[in-house]
C-alpha cells in the first residue's frame, strides 16, 4: 500500500464526509475539471449528471483499491482499459487530480486539511500510476 493506515483513514473519512455533504449527480467536479481543461469535455458523456453519479461510486472504488489488491485487479483494471480505450492518456490525470482536491475544498471547505490533502494527493498519484500502466498494458 502507498499510504500509512492514517493516510488511507484521512482519505476514506473525508471522502464518506464529502459523499454526505453532496447530492447525487453532484457534478463540481466535472464543473472544476471542464473550468481547469475545457478540451476535455469532449471526453465525457453529456449527462454530466449522471457521470457525477458514476463518479462518487467510483471514488469508493478507488479508495478500496488502495488496500486491496482484487480490487484493484477486478475493478479499476477495466476502469483504466475504459479511459484508455476513450483516449484518456497520462497527461489527462494530473488535471483531473487538481479538480479533484478543488472539489474537495469546495465540498468539504476548511475540515479539508492539510493532512487530508497531502493524503489525497499520495492515494491519488497511486492510483493514477497503477491505471496509467493497466490502461496502457
Amino acid at each position: 500500500m502507498a499510504l500509512t493506515p492514517y493516510e488511507y483513514a484521512l482519505v476514506r473519512d473525508s471522502l464518506a464526509e464529502a459523499r454526505a455533504r453532496m447530492e447525487p449527480g453532484d457534478t463540481r467536479f466535472y464543473e472544476r475539471l471542464f473550468a481547469l481543461r475545457p478540451d476535455y469535455r469532449k471526453l465525457f458523456r453529456d449527462d454530466i449528471a449522471g457521470q457525477g453519479m458514476k463518479f462518487m461510486s467510483t471514488l469508493s472504488v478507488v479508495v478500496d483499491a488502495l488496500t486491496s489488491e482484487e480490487v484493484f485487479r477486478h475493478d479499476l483494471r477495466e476502469l483504466a482499459e475504459g479511459h484508455a480505450a476513450i483516449g484518456i492518456t497520462a497527461a489527462h490525470y494530473a488535471p483531473m487530480g487538481d479538480a479533484l482536491i478543488d472539489t474537495f475544498k469546495e465540498v468539504l471547505g476548511p475540515d479539508f486539511t492539510t493532512e487530508m490533502e497531502d493524503a489525497w494527493r499520495s492515494a491519488y498519484a497511486h492510483i493514477a500510476a497503477r491505471m496509467m500502466e493497466a490502461g496502457h498494458s
